[in-house]
Order: structure tokens, then C-alpha cells, then sequence
């Protein structure tokens, strides 16, 4: 019989678990809060353990008109050249893999996902129900009660509800306090089309071209720029020291910018840069704010995914990556023939699986490279024996987590 699969939240993490467990033969409902009436968000780098996850589960990576990413380049805010720390073909080669870095816009993204999820997988359908929050969760009984008071029953249930995760209190039984890290973000699209026909800003797409990710910075800020949808938008990104009168404590995409403050933080940057932010329109200002991660994954017949287990800030590009790789797990371990009974052991194997590594990767994230003493000494205080990676790029890409699930299973199955 297929287990019954209650899963909260369906962005990015949340559905390709619903996926995941369709695929393995699970009858899956989501209950997300929201109407995706009013989807936000801008763009996401999606490095090679993300589209590895994605191939595995059947997807065309060109219904998302990704952009390849050729490499990584840093430069100064005068936009001076520094390095190109990472070439994507050259990473593959060592790594001797092939699937692709690519850049792609937030929506496309997600609306593929809702796309494969509503398709049939061995005459399986899920179910996603919007306008449905998610008031209170019983990770020893599995039952979930929606905030219209309806009760629903689980044999598992995933929590994927972001950093603002209800369900992340119900696995450790008290809340979890989020905190500023102090450090915001304005975010804003630009057409490459008007980027292209500006004198100035031209100079900057002929010098950085349309396939790779940059990073301009002084010793506070850092204007990320990288191209999605075919090419056609900038994604743009100026990280930048939190101020007083920028309450944004909630992290909501949706909080509206500020042109004039946007312009005096690029003051000291080069000409281009300057021009380049003076064309932002639709100007979003983000909050960095996140939290530690939980001390386990998983409760009773509750597990926790994505940014509910791990909130993962953007200084690696590797947040939507984790959660695919969460969810890909929970799909391995998750065979047809799981009884309801087995289901807290094969979390607590989720749990084997992915904290360690999750959590390593949620503490490199909040400070990228820098900062290493200081990272360590709040790693250790979740993983006693962690060792921080010496290179982030070899360390995430080429992870696979589906493997060490499946063999997991095939030991347990050893008399």
C-alpha cells in the first residue's frame, strides 16, 4: 500500500518532494498558504548537484530557458578585474561530470515545477491545494490541522515551509527565533535589450558577457549581476549593511525598494555599475535574516526540508540545491514498498544522510570564504566533529545524496 504523504509548503523544496514521493508510488497532498497569484522572487544559480537532482527527476532543463554559466569572475566596485576563481568546464573535468551550472529566473523555475507536478507519474497524480495554511502538526500521530480546521492524516509528513517554517517547531518543541544577519539586499530585473542600447551599460555587457555570474565589491557591499530567461534579464543584486530605517525583519521577497538609498550605496562604484542601478525598476529590498538550523531533521513521522531545516542565505548559490537534494533523498528512501510502520527509521537514515551536510553548507553560506575561524566554532556546536571544506565548489557539486540513501537501504536490508 502507498503511504500517505501530507507535505507543507510547495515552493521550490516542497515541490520537487512531491515529486520525488509521486514518483516512488506515494499518494502525496501540499497544502501551500499562499495563491501563487502573485509569484516573486528574481534569479537563481543552479549549480550541478541542483541540476543533477532535476535530471534524475525527469526534467527538460529548457522549459526553464536557462542561461549555461561559463564561470565565476570577481571584480572591484570600480569594476577592475580581480580573478575568475571558478570555470565551470574545468570543475567538470576534475570532477569527471557533466551536468550543467545554469542560470535561470526564480518563476520559470518554479512554474516547471508546478508543471511536472501536474503530471501523471504511473497513473499517480498529487494533489496541491492552495490558500491552505497549515496551523498545527502532530509528529507522533502525523496529523496535520489547517487553519480552516480541517484535520488531515498522514503516514509521513514533510515540512517545507521556508525560513519562516512552522512546522520547524513542532520537531523541536519550542520556536525558533530568526535573526538579522545584518546585511540586506536590493534585488531588481533589467532588460538586457535597454542595458544593450545605454552607452555605458554596454561597456559592462561587452566586458562581462551574457553567460557567467559577477560579483563587484568593495569591503561592504557586493552588486552581483548574472543573466537569466534566455538572456534577456540581468539579474541584479546589491548586498549591502543593514540600516535602522530598513525594518524588513520578515525576509519577504516582496518588500519594495528604495531608488534613492539603492543609488547612495553604489555611490563609490565605477560609472557603469552606477548607470546600471539608475535602470532598476520594480526595486525589491530583501532582508538577509535567517536562523540556526535544526538540531535534527525529523521527528516522529515529521521531517523537515529545505530552508524549514536549514535556512541557507545566498553567499554560495547553494539554497534551492540543498532542498532538491533533501527531496531527492526523501524519494530514494521513500521505495513503494515502505510500511507506515518503517517510517521513522527511514528519516532517521534522512537525517544520517543530509545533516552533515546541509548544515556545513548553511554555516559557508552566511560568510562565503571569509571568516573561517569564526564559521567553525558555530559548526562545531551542531556537529561536534564537523571540517569545513577547502573548496565549496569541489565540495557541493559533486553531491549526490541519492546514492548514499540507496546504499543505506541495502545495508539495512543485510541479515
Amino acid at each position: 500500500m502507498p503511504l500517505k504523504v501530507t507535505i507543507v509548503g510547495a515552493g521550490l523544496g516542497g515541490l520537487a518532494a512531491a515529486i520525488a514521493l509521486t514518483k516512488a508510488g506515494h499518494d502525496v497532498e501540499v497544502f501551500e498558504k499562499s495563491s501563487f497569484h502573485s509569484e516573486v522572487g528574481a534569479a537563481i544559480h543552479l549549480a550541478p548537484n541542483a541540476t543533477r537532482v532535476l535530471s534524475a527527476l525527469g526534467f527538460d532543463m529548457k522549459t526553464m530557458d536557462p542561461v549555461p554559466c561559463d564561470h565565476l569572475s570577481f571584480w572591484d566596485h570600480k569594476g577592475n578585474f580581480i580573478a575568475t576563481p571558478a570555470v565551470t568546464e574545468n570543475l567538470q573535468k576534475q570532477l569527471d561530470i557533466k551536468d550543467e551550472w545554469v542560470l535561470v529566473h526564480r518563476a520559470d523555475l518554479h512554474n516547471a515545477l508546478r508543471a511536472k507536478a501536474e503530471e501523471s507519474f504511473d497513473g499517480k497524480k498529487l494533489k496541491i491545494h492552495l490558500d491552505s495554511s497549515v496551523d498545527s502538526v502532530d509528529p507522533q500521530t502525523g496529523t496535520v490541522i489547517l487553519a480552516n480546521g480541517r484535520l488531515v492524516q498522514a503516514d509521513l509528513v514533510i515540512g517545507a515551509d521556508g525560513v519562516h517554517s512552522r512546522t520547524v517547531n513542532f520537531v523541536t518543541d519550542e520556536p525558533q527565533k530568526k535573526r538579522s544577519t545584518g546585511q540586506n539586499c536590493f534585488r531588481f530585473l533589467i532588460s538586457t535589450e535597454k542595458l544593450q542600447a545605454n552607452p555605458l551599460t554596454k561597456q559592462l555587457i561587452d566586458r562581462i558577457g551574457l553567460r557567467s555570474l559577477n560579483a563587484f565589491c568593495d569591503p561592504q557591499r557586493r552588486l552581483v549581476l548574472y543573466p537569466c530567461r534566455s538572456g534577456t534579464l540581468m539579474n541584479s543584486v546589491m548586498f549591502h549593511p543593514e540600516t535602522a530605517c530598513e525594518d524588513i525583519s520578515e525576509s519577504s521577497w516582496a518588500n519594495s525598494g528604495n531608488q534613492a538609498k539603492l543609488m547612495a550605496e553604489v555611490e563609490s562604484f565605477g560609472p557603469e555599475l552606477r548607470e546600471l542601478c539608475s535602470m532598476a525598476e520594480d526595486l525589491k529590498l530583501w532582508s538577509l535574516a535567517s536562523r540556526d538550523p535544526a538540531p535534527y531533521f525529523y521527528k516522529g513521522k515529521l521531517a523537515l526540508i529545505g530552508d524549514a531545516a536549514h535556512p541557507t542565505l545566498p553567499h554560495q548559490g547553494q539554497g534551492g540545491a540543498q532542498a532538491f537534494e533533501d527531496a531527492a533523498t526523501l524519494g530514494a528512501l521513500f521505495t513503494a514498498d515502505t510500511t507506515p510502520e518503517q517510517v521513522n527509521q527511514r528519516l532517521k537514515i534522512f537525517n544520517e544522510v543530509r545533516y552533515e551536510k546541509a548544515v556545513t553548507v548553511l554555516f559557508m553560506s552566511r560568510v562565503g570564504d571569509q571568516h573561517r575561524e569564526e564559521v567553525m566554532s558555530d559548526l562545531k556546536k551542531f556537529i561536534p566533529g564537523a571540517e569545513l571544506p577547502d573548496n565549496m565548489w569541489l565540495y557541493a557539486w559533486n553531491s549526490f545524496p541519492v546514492k548514499e540513501a540507496e546504499r543505506a537501504l541495502a545495508s539495512e536490508a543485510r541479515p
